[in-house]
């Protein structure tokens, strides 16, 4: 394959080459009116360039990314034909392929999310738009890590069918299992037999997610046809066989996802989607299972409700379970990432408590003159432990007594603390931001924006640097025969006739000459023409006369009567050549691009922000036109830079205006917003057409669930004279409540049956 690095293809550098592939490559480059920003080049090159079909596949690619407009989806620069190369222009994403950001570690159930959900997002865009990829993989999913969370793109459409395609085409003509188009790792099994719908791209999420998720892909063989049968036959594995600390409802996702028939998955992304989010955030106990006690053997046993995640491995009343030893763990994972997983695990592991009833046992019989001993003692002891319980709190600021113990007929308290639900939402917005846009909608997410224009203008006077000879031109003139003879007396054509110095000239025709007429002689005029070019034949006047011509016996008299002229040298001109406009140009643009971006920098109003980077139009004249022979050109070079300008403010406060919405929505009317949500990460911008760009903005707000007097009152109206457990079961079981704790009065196992002596504290 033909290397292209250091070469240049069309308006951009190729530096050096970053994959290469059966068809053709990828390089990296630097665009040459664009700052030399980087930029990745994917070309086809050898006899691929001249396949028709490969032209036009590649062709297709280009239109189809051209025409989507998302996020998540890499957007394409620009399509081009070089030297007979063909090669699409494309931002380039630092942080490489999927492939290699799972081989550096694996992401936690955090990061699956972030990246899983913008990878659905694209996908459905894709399939909104009528095309099905055909090829999503972990290496067709670009990193971009320049962000605070993880930000991936969707890459390579070179597979990428129509879904009218799908319907003109004849589907279910089986293929070789060697020629099937896509890669197998990933490929549904309807599509060994040419059936491709969009339940083709779920099936590849599937796979992707079970990658995601362990590390690995689900079916493995050295023979690609062997990896195809086992996506035909194989029974589909689940990722928690792998690593047991993966929620078994994320195992059934994949699965579905991946299921053999296609109208048992899921039926489009968005319930992929929304199943793997429900998978992600767990199943709601029901709070008929609150909390449950039972007596055996005269103890008690308190049974607190399982958690949002079942642990894998039973649970016994004797002995806790022993921690489950993932995959993760063994693959030496680092200790903080090991630690956190293991304080997780023990969150959502189930716990069971016991407790052992405090039972009175009878006090041993005493002999007569002990009990009269002790109660003399005490009637002694009684009046000091009064007197210090009085004393001590009051000058040492504690109380020696157990919370909640009556002290002089005071009244006992119990004390119910609880804490109220806090919600986190989090989300990203996509705003549209268009021109014709007046004021924020968020209805139709969308937002105003203006169309900056700015421009500057240079010249330079240079030396011409186009060269060309001009030939030499041969002199000419008159010369006369004289004729004495009796006889007429022709001059031959070609007669070559020469000077005293030997500067030849030619007579072109043959030339008679009268004879003589009496004393008259006879007379004929002919052309000739120097036979060398140059002023030598520039001669004067009678500098040929003299005899001729040896051909003819000399019987002639040649003379010419004036100058010969015309002659001329060769010579070396200078003429206007297209390299002295480039030469201005390369040497111009670059400072008068500078000055537009300043210059538009300047027209922001407050708050605004370019969005992406401007496009700059360069225009080159010359006073001479090119190919005009000169010593010297003027050249003008003219930028016009184009921008367009958001309100940043505008775009965070629309953002947080919709997750206040979606809480809104979503939430119970008992949450109040703790404070303004924020902006968790710098807006992702990308520009789309006539002004238009397309903003991504994260936000994330806190919402607490607050709880009124009326229900405190109604709750301890509720809960006196109950039992701890009792009272847990039903606190637990009303809107916004986190958790409870219960500390009741010294020596009791009941709540008061006053609500009044029943004191709630709201836990923060």
């Amino acid at each position: 394959m033909l290397s292209l690095e250091g070469q240049q293809l069309g308006n951009y550098d190729i530096t050096r080459r970053i994959r290469v592939g059966g068809m053709g490559a990828v390089y990296e480059g630097r665009q040459r009116t664009a700052f030399d920003r980087r930029v990745a080049i994917k070309v086809i090159l050898g006899d691929y360039a001249s396949d028709r079909d490969m032209r036009r596949r590649f062709a297709r690619e280009a239109r189809t990314i051209a025409r989507l407009h998302h996020p998540h989806i890499l957007p394409l620069i620009e399509f081009g034909d070089e030297r007979g190369i063909l090669y699409l222009v494309m931002p380039f994403i630092e942080g490489g392929t999927l492939t290699s950001y799972l081989r550096r570690s694996l992401p936690g159930l955090e990061e699956v999310t972030t990246i899983y959900t913008q990878l659905l997002d694209a996908v459905e865009y894709a399939h909104d738009e009528g095309l099905i990829h055909r090829d999503i993989k972990s290496s067709n999913v670009l990193m971009d890590l320049r962000h605070a969370t993880p930000y991936a793109y969707l890459a390579d459409f070179g597979l990428v069918r129509t879904m009218r395609q799908l319907d003109d085409a004849q589907v279910g003509k089986p293929i070789p299992l060697d020629q099937v188009p896509g890669t197998p790792h990933y490929m549904a099994p309807e599509q060994t037999r040419g059936i491709v719908t969009a339940s083709t791209d779920i099936y590849a999420l599937g796979v992707l997610l079970y990658q995601m998720l362990t590390g690995e892909l689900p079916y493995t063989d050295p023979d690609d046809v062997r990896v195809i049968q086992m996506h035909l036959r194989d029974p589909i594995p689940s990722p928690c066989d792998q690593d047991a600390s993966i929620p078994a409802e994320l195992g059934t996702v994949v699965q579905t996802a991946m299921a053999k028939q296609p109208e048992d998955r899921y039926h489009s992304v968005a319930e992929l989607r929304s199943a793997f989010l429900a998978a992600i955030n767990g199943p709601v106990p029901a709070l008929a299972q609150e909390e449950r006690s039972f007596e055996q053997e005269g103890q008690l046993y308190i049974v607190e409700p399982p958690s949002r995640h079942p642990s894998p491995v039973p649970l016994y009343l004797d002995e806790p379970p022993a921690p489950a030893v993932t995959r993760r763990q063994r693959n030496d994972a680092p200790p903080t990432v090991t630690r956190e997983r293991e304080r997780e695990r023990a969150r959502t592991t189930d716990t069971v408590r016991i407790r052992q009833r405090i039972t009175e046992e009878p006090a041993p019989v005493k002999k007569p003159r002990r009990r009269l001993s002790l109660a003399l003692i005490a009637a002694m002891l009684v009046p000091l432990l009064l007197l210090a319980l009085l004393i001590v709190p009051r000058a040492l600021g504690f109380s020696l007594l157990p919370s909640g113990f009556p002290v002089f007929g005071a009244p006992s308290i119990a004390t119910v603390y609880v804490t109220a639900q806090s919600k986190t939402l989090q989300n990203s917005y996509l705003l549209t931001a268009s021109p014709q846009v007046q004021q924020p909608d968020l209805v139709a997410h969308t937002i105003p924006d203006r169309v900056l224009k700015s421009d500057a203008s240079g010249n330079s006077t240079v030396q011409t640097t186009g060269t060309r000879t001009i030939a030499g031109v041969a002199a000419s003139g008159t010369v006369e025969f004289l004729n004495d003879t009796a006889a007429v007396v022709t001059v031959p054509a070609s007669q070559i006739i020469a000077t005293a110095t030997g500067t030849r000239f030619l007579i072109a025709q043959a030339v008679p000459v009268p004879a003589r007429q009496g004393t008259t002689s006879g007379l004929a005029q002919a052309t000739a023409v120097a036979v060398t070019p140059g002023v030598a034949g520039n001669i004067t006047a009678h500098a040929l006369d003299g005899m001729c011509c040896s051909s003819i016996n000399n019987v002639l008299t040649v003379k010419n009567l004036a100058p010969f002229v015309g002659g001329a040298d060769p010579q070396v001109v200078h003429f206007v050549a297209q390299a002295d406009l480039d030469g201005v140009q390369a040497a111009l643009a670059g400072k008068l691009q500078q000055q537009t971006g300043q210059q538009l920098q300047k027209l922001l109003a407050a708050d605004e922000v370019i969005a992406g980077i401007p496009a700059f139009t360069i225009n080159v004249t010359a006073n001479t036109p090119v190919g005009t022979q000169a010593a010297q050109v003027q050249v003008t070079v003219d930028v016009a830079g184009t921008a367009v300008a958001y309100n940043r403010v505008v775009a965070n406060q629309t953002a947080i205006q919709l997750l206040i919405k979606q809480a809104s929505q979503t939430l119970d009317q008992g949450y109040q917003m703790q404070d303004q949500p924020t902006v968790t990460a710098q807006p992702t911008v990308v520009q789309g057409k006539d002004g238009i760009v397309y903003v991504s903005v994260a936000v994330k707000g806190i919402w607490n669930y607050q709880l009124s007097g009326q229900q405190l009152a109604q709750w301890r109206q509720s809960i006196k004279g109950a039992t701890s457990p009792v009272a847990l079961a039903y606190l637990r079981s009303q809107s916004g409540v986190a958790s409870v704790q219960i500390s009741l009065p010294f020596g009791t196992d009941h709540l008061p049956t006053t609500p009044d002596a029943i004191k709630i504290v709201i836990v923060s």
